[in-house]
């Protein structure tokens, strides 16, 4: 059963003296999660004819590497738990730069992108109630870009599906020595299947030779390090439009939408019940909050804003915020002040001032935001222009 979600605000009156102050892609047809989930599945050929798997499964991740974007379709999971299938469509360059839909729990289609190592989803309300992280800010996720952790999400589109990265995870997991390829009927169409260490891939029986479709085990970085999951998926063609589409697409949420970004990488709560702070004579008055990160993380840290509200019947209202970065585990202490700037009075007025401040997460701040735009502009370069190397930069987790 969900938590509800933690309360954001808090309140405390208090009183003041004034005196008077080249590209690949996925489509799976029908396929269920390998073999877990409902579809057809590939058809033996009439008249197999098996040949030397390893040459012909290294041609094809070959020509995969070297790939400017692959467009995957398919489903992926848990490796452990297959109980929570998500089925997914997602665009993948060689930089690591991913955009992508998935089906939520509630049956909604929800969205996703990656860019620079940094992952965002925007789903519905169902599916973060289903989620175990309740921030205070968590009933605004549905109607903002929500940062996760690839660990969160159970994908890792830009560490795990970029071209290049794909293709060494594949190599991991080659045919043995002696295997031979078998030709089989995939969606109608004859196909090589060859059998690897940890699932099975279909290849092209027509050259050039490529990847059609996978079903993996475990699908994880090649050196070990970073989120695997399970996954089966097809592989079609997309033109170079997708990928311009794709980082412009890219660039145009980091600049317009990502400001108001919320986090969900770690969980934080009020430290104490009330508010501190006081107002002067002259109405400069400041609010202090404590918050602490209760999720049981060791490491990471996560953006924090507080937005304070002084008001008074006569004196209206004034607002302020401050932000803050609170890691793993810690808390820290917020203050904003406002001033209502009264002029100096011979009959000095008590105003009574009640103030009360509102916690909420943002995911990056505004140099991180530029940062992004920056690195995504050249990421889309050397995509382009096929520079962009192996080595895809996954960015830091700022």
């Amino acid at each position: 059963m969900a938590r509800a979600i933690r309360m954001p605000w808090r309140s405390v009156r208090t009183t003041i003296p004034v005196a008077g102050v080249a590209v690949f892609a996925l489509s799976t047809t029908g396929c269920g999660l390998l073999g877990m989930g409902p579809g057809e599945g590939p058809e033996p050929s009439p008249s197999p004819t098996p040949v030397s798997a390893g040459p012909l499964f290294e041609e094809a991740v070959a020509a995969l590497e070297e790939a400017a974007a692959i467009q995957i379709q398919g489903q992926f999971s848990d490796p452990d738990d297959t109980s929570d299938v998500v089925s997914t469509s997602v665009t993948v360059t060689n930089t690591g730069a991913a955009l992508g839909t998935f089906q939520a729990r509630s049956g909604s289609e929800a969205d996703y992108f990656e860019a620079d190592g940094k992952l965002f989803l925007k789903a519905d309300s169902d599916y973060w109630l289903t989620h175990d992280v309740f921030n205070p800010d968590g009933d605004a996720y549905p109607d903002h870009w929500v940062r996760v952790t690839q660990e969160q999400f159970g994908l890792d589109p830009g560490g795990v599906l970029a071209p290049p990265k794909l293709a060494e995870s594949l190599r991991a997991q080659a045919p043995s020595d002696n295997a031979e390829a078998v030709e089989e009927k995939l969606d109608g169409v004859v196909v090589y299947r060859v059998d690897l260490a940890g699932g099975t891939a279909w290849i092209t029986s027509e050259a050039p030779h490529t990847l059609v479709r996978m079903q993996i085990e475990e699908l994880a970085p090649a050196d070990g390090e970073g989120v695997a999951s399970r996954i089966d998926a097809s592989f079609a063609e997309v033109d170079t439009a997708t990928v311009e589409q794709l980082y412009d697409d890219l660039v145009a949420y980091a600049e317009e939408e990502l400001g108001s970004a919320r986090d969900a990488r770690l969980e934080v709560a009020w430290a104490e019940e009330e508010l501190g702070g006081d107002c002067q004579t002259g109405g400069a008055c400041t609010m202090i909050g404590k918050v602490k990160e209760i999720s049981g993380a060791t490491e990471g840290s996560i953006l924090v804003r507080m937005d304070g509200s002084f008001t008074n019947d006569e004196l209206g209202e004034k607002t302020c915020n401050t932000t803050g970065s609170l890691k793993a585990g810690g808390t820290l202490e917020l203050s904003c002040s406002i001033d209502y700037a009264l002029a100096p009075s011979p009959d000095p007025v008590t105003y009574q001032i009640e103030f009360k401040a509102k916690l909420s997460t943002r995911a990056l701040s505004g140099d991180a935001r530029e940062e992004l735009v920056a690195a995504l502009k050249e990421q889309r370069e050397a995509t382009l222009s096929g520079d962009a190397g192996e080595d895809a930069d996954e960015g830091e987790e700022a």
